[in-house]
């Protein structure tokens, strides 16, 4: 329905003005003589309950400022939510939006479609991955959707959204420069300046022993708190292979997404037979990126009886939070001699030092949350990185802790 309104009847509420675009400079140019010349064409929306101006602020503003009469479509809305919703779909109806237009629009809704994620999963909705990971998945699918742009593209908006100055959104909102560019640029900035900073730090091999390593004894998914959000640059870690293991891999996945910094990777070593699974319950949270080589020569090779396989390497997984813009790597590591002198699943010093230094920088932060007999940390150590390791096993904590005071000290 149009209705003639006074201008003081409607009003201007800020917060939901601010969901909407600006006009670009050459919207902003044609909007006020074309109002002028032909009247305001367009019926301004304005919520019926509250009197608030929904759509239309630009030609409202033009139309006060030289007297030009307006027509009013009531729209009824239950709630501010629900204003919030249909303002910005709306301009997905109504303008030309460029690509990080249409992003920069859908993450406004972020807020609003993730309670609706933590209401169906309260209703008995989706199950099928922790709470939070499914509101996260649920969350992303629904906001590619209503802004017609992928997945990685949202991942990359928001991100840009959060780090790149005004400028740079200009162009992008624009047209000038793509959300790929304007992404790359970021992450790029992002590992020069880590560079600088590990470059400035103190050498990890100057640092008083307590702050070179620490190591948790417990479940991951229960002392994996004490490891704080964006704190880590590397996971590097070799969880048990079986079956009735598979769920560790999800919680994996869910602890690397909290506690990587952006752009840092998850490198997990892993066996052949449940590998489709190993990948789906990683893929939860993470980007993979490439499978690497992890050759186990000699008496390290195992038979796989019920496979009738003799298998001489191992999968290294690499996943990624966000996307790796790091250095080249060759993906074929060795390992050097077989070493359970101090767990059962251990691996070698040499080979671990082999994946250390193809991936790591000194002075990063390397997790291992399967840290078994502490091969991993003993290594980081002695290679000036800093260590993080929790296990669920008194005993293998002892161990780790032992030899992590011998590496620190030598």
């Amino acid at each position: 329905m149009n209705t003639v309104f006074a201008v003081a009847e409607i009003e201007i509420d800020e917060e939901l003005a601010s969901l909407i675009p600006p006009l670009t400079d050459e919207e902003r140019q044609q909007l006020e003589p074309n109002i002028l010349a032909d009247g305001c064409r367009d019926p301004l929306a304005v919520w019926a309950e509250e009197a608030i101006l929904l759509d239309g602020h630009n030609r409202y503003r033009i139309c006060q400022q030289h007297d030009v009469p307006f027509d009013v479509r009531e729209v009824s809305l239950p709630d501010r939510d629900a204003a919030k919703r249909w303002i910005i779909l709306n301009q997905f109806g109504r303008r030309n939006l460029t690509p990080y237009q249409r992003a920069e629009l859908a993450l406004k809704l972020e807020p609003l479609i993730a309670a609706q994620a933590r209401e169906k999963q309260r209703d008995g909705g989706t199950q099928k991955l922790p709470q939070n990971s499914a509101e996260a998945v649920e969350t992303r699918v629904e906001l590619a959707r209503v802004a017609g742009v992928s997945h990685d593209t949202i991942s990359k908006a928001k991100v840009i959204a959060a780090k790149a100055p005004e400028a740079v959104k200009e162009k992008l909102r624009s047209g000038e420069l793509s959300i790929n560019a304007a992404y790359r640029d970021i992450r790029k900035a992002e590992q020069q300046e880590a560079k600088a900073q590990a470059k400035a730090a103190v050498p990890a091999s100057l640092l008083p022993a307590t702050e070179r390593y620490a190591v948790h004894q417990g479940e991951l998914a229960t002392v994996g708190s004490t490891v704080a959000d964006a704190s880590v640059d590397w996971i590097i870690t070799d969880p048990p292979y079986g079956r009735e293991y598979l769920g560790a891999y999800a919680e994996l996945s869910e602890f690397a997404f909290r506690v990587l910094k952006p752009g840092g990777s998850l490198i997990c070593m892993t066996g052949q037979s449940f590998l489709p699974d190993v990948m789906a319950q990683l893929g939860k949270r993470l980007t993979y990126h490439w499978t690497l080589a992890y050759l186990t020569p000699g008496g390290q090779s195992a038979q796989l009886w019920g496979r009738k396989v003799n298998t001489f390497w191992k999968p290294l997984l690499w996943y990624v939070k966000d996307r790796h813009e790091g250095d080249w790597v060759g993906d074929v590591c060795r390992s050097d001699a077989n070493d359970k002198r101090f767990h059962g699943w251990g691996q070698s010093e040499g080979g671990m030092a082999d994946i250390i230094e193809r991936f790591t920088y000194p002075g990063q932060t390397i997790c291992d949350p399967f840290c078994g007999g502490g091969t991993t940390g003993v290594v980081a150590v002695r290679m000036n990185r800093l260590f993080v390791g929790i296990d669920c096993d008194q005993e293998a904590v002892a161990t780790t802790l032992k030899r992590l005071a011998e590496a620190a000290s030598a």
